[in-house]
């Protein structure tokens, strides 16, 4: 069993930040601060190949205006992913899990964009050592859900796509 991990914290201070209101209008945040912890842990585990990231932020606004204090908009809190894969040969399974915690549509905070969870399945086959077919069913559980208030993502898609990468030899 082979692990890897990693731990970023990270603070930002920005001065003058041009954000987009709910109405899609420019609007200047004299002074903000970003703080954010993200984390990594992954595992190779009976040839599977197990990653988990998790992001904790802190996006507030601290221009001393009404909106002092506030969470910054369209940035949620919280993010979680989770990739499984595995080889088998010539071929490859794999699926991705996203989570996303709520945020807000407004820089006063009253309309919340809901938080939403997405799966991403995938298979692949190289066919050779440098071409590869991969198919790709993103949202597979067809989830409604937003990134931007009423600005709908995309349903269930799928995506097959033949790839060219030269082997290093």
């Amino acid at each position: 069993t082979h692990w890897n991990w990693g731990i970023n914290a990270y603070q930002t201070h920005i001065d003058q930040m041009i954000a987009l209101d709910s109405n899609y209008f420019p609007l200047n945040i004299s002074k903000a601060r970003i703080r954010g912890v993200e984390g990594k842990l992954g595992v190779d585990l009976a040839g599977w190949q197990v990653q988990g990231y998790l992001t904790w932020l802190q996006p507030r606004n601290e221009d001393g205006g009404p909106n002092d204090g506030k969470l910054l908009m369209r940035r949620p809190q919280r993010t979680a992913r989770l990739d499984i894969d595995r080889r088998f040969g010539a071929f490859g399974l794999g699926a991705t899990f996203n989570a996303r915690s709520h945020s807000y549509a407004d820089a006063g905070n009253l309309q919340a964009v809901p938080g939403y969870t997405t799966t991403d399945l995938r298979a692949n086959y190289h066919f050779t050592p440098d071409w590869q077919l991969e198919a790709r069913l993103a949202n597979a559980f067809d989830r409604r859900y937003e990134t931007v208030w009423y600005y709908n993502q995309p349903g269930r898609s799928f995506f097959l796509t033949v790839r060219y990468s030269p082997a290093m030899r």
